[in-house]
């Protein structure tokens, strides 16, 4: 009874709303760091990402104005009892984000923070948001949140390089593969010095690494990740993910499987007509069609509401947003498009449902920013009827339900400019040198003639000789080279010669 009493002594995070402040969690600070203003340098305070026993996370933040009532700040690793708080939702402007969930903790005057000395509730050193590294494209373009990731480190042989100008300035750069994709990294500064340092002290081979927490950017046209404050490694730690990741690393198939960029690789075209009459081995594959939008369906919802963690489509239970993957109700659904569409080309036409992230790439704007623009659920956003008598190039996902004519809807996951994907920017065909003999015109003479005579072998041909006149050298006819190829004269001979 007394075990039972302590467990309902305390809420869990999942439950906190942002009516009341007379709330109790028992939870572990996995990460403190410090909100320091970018252009002021000046503190504003303590981050916290708390978690509970149910690896529930948190973000919590002790202002700097009131952080002399709190001598004994929170640290990393140690648990607490946390009462009397403000719980307050994110603003859809808030980027950057360390925790995905909707709400956050305010620490005020009468906040009580309390060092427990015992785990008695067992809360896990850490938890971790693990996405794919596939999955790390799509943090590009949505700066709302960081993002976790675990792989394994290819060449664990790397330093710190230095900057020229100022020494306290540094970075180092490494590459992650999880067997399926790999990401390229860069650490900055005291996080860069700190990796250095445990590789170099590493006994395990391989080195697997939970980055927490790293904020997703583009270098050069390729991704890569960066620390922000908030980031965190844990090498070879204690975690489910780097067991399943030694285990992937026993397949003989671990590999990184490049993307090849090369026309010849890229998924074949083909018409309407010949999408529609695809074999069954085609089935998870992918396919291209250039196609011409012809409507944007109105009729149906431009949206759909997602899971803030597994991004899975939620459904309305019992009046609340729940994600049946997740089992879990979320408050505050993230919001992506959803453009279904009829398209054709001169074979034939097919329904095709545009993906959020071209949508949001191609207009510049995420769904909330355009619903924002119309005001109204209910009213259509002229913007998404722009689509329409658009060409593009659209890469799609064939399911199976689309081989056996369950759906006659298909998806896409692409969608690029036919001019761009399409032309041919490579040179003409190099065709190979024709040269022809070509005798050189002669200046005429009185007594020259290109005609042929016939001449009597045993008739005796009369001449005369002059005296004392030296025999001149036999004069040799030039032969011309003509060059048909893009009219190239042959290098080395002058034509005014």
């Amino acid at each position: 009874m007394e075990s039972k009493a302590l467990f309902n002594k305390y809420d869990k995070v999942q439950h906190l709303k942002t009516e009341r402040t007379d709330w109790t969690i028992r939870v572990r600070a996995q990460a403190v760091w410090k909100g320091i203003n970018r252009m002021t340098q000046e503190f504003r305070g303590l981050n916290v990402i708390f978690i509970d026993d149910s690896n529930s996370r948190i973000h919590a933040f002790l202002s700097a104005k009131i952080c002399d009532l709190f001598p004994k700040p929170p640290k990393e690793g140690g648990i607490y009892s946390l009462s009397n708080f403000h719980v307050r939702v994110y603003s859809d402007d808030e980027k950057n984000r360390a925790v995905r969930f909707a709400k956050h903790i305010y620490f005020a005057n009468h906040t009580q923070l309390t060092l427990e000395e015992d785990n008695i509730t067992n809360i896990a050193p850490y938890a971790f948001d693990l996405y794919e590294l596939n999955d790390v494209k799509k943090f590009v373009s949505d700066s709302r949140f960081l993002i976790d990731v675990v792989g394994i480190i290819e060449d664990c042989n790397m330093n710190c390089v230095r900057s020229r100008e100022d020494e306290s300035k540094m970075h180092i750069k490494f590459r992650i593969t999880d067997g399926r994709s790999a990401v390229n990294v860069t650490f900055f500064n005291t996080l860069a010095e700190d990796l250095e340092k445990e590789l170099k002290n590493r006994k395990e081979e391989p080195v697997t690494i939970i980055i927490a927490c790293a904020k997703v950017n583009e270098h050069e046209g390729a991704l890569c990740l960066n620390n922000y404050p908030a980031t965190r490694f844990y090498l070879n730690t204690e975690h489910y993910s780097v067991k399943i990741m030694k285990e992937r690393l026993l397949d003989p198939t671990f590999r990184i499987k490049e993307k090849v960029a090369e026309e010849g690789n890229a998924p074949p075209i083909f018409s309407v007509a010949d999408i529609k009459k695809l074999p069954k081995e085609y089935a998870d594959s992918k396919v291209r069609c250039q196609i011409t939008v012809k409507k944007v369906e109105q009729k149906t919802n431009w949206y759909d509401y997602v899971c803030t963690s597994c991004e899975e489509e939620v459904d309305i239970v019992e009046g609340r947003y729940k994600c049946l993957k997740c089992v879990r109700n979320i408050p505050y659904p993230d919001k992506r498009f959803r453009l279904a569409t009829i398209c054709n080309d001169t074979t034939g036409i097919l329904a095709i449902v545009f993906p959020n992230d071209e949508i949001q790439r191609i207009l510049g704007k995420n769904a909330f920013d355009v619903a924002d623009e119309v005001g109204d659920d209910m009213t259509f956003p002229l913007v998404l009827k722009s689509f329409e008598k658009r060409e593009f190039l659209v890469t799609l996902k064939i399911g199976e339900i689309n081989l056996n004519k369950s759906s006659n809807i298909y998806t896409a996951i692409e969608l690029n400019d036919p001019v761009e994907s399409l032309g041919n920017h490579s040179p003409k065909k190099v065709e190979p040198t024709q040269v022809k003999d070509k005798s050189l015109t002669m200046p005429p003479t009185a007594k020259s003639s290109n005609k042929v005579r016939t001449r009597d072998k045993n008739q005796t041909v009369p001449y005369e000789m002059e005296d004392n006149v030296p025999i001149s050298k036999y004069k040799v006819v030039k032969i011309e080279k003509e060059f048909l190829q893009y009219g190239f004269g042959v290098p080395g001979y002058d034509s005014q010669t």
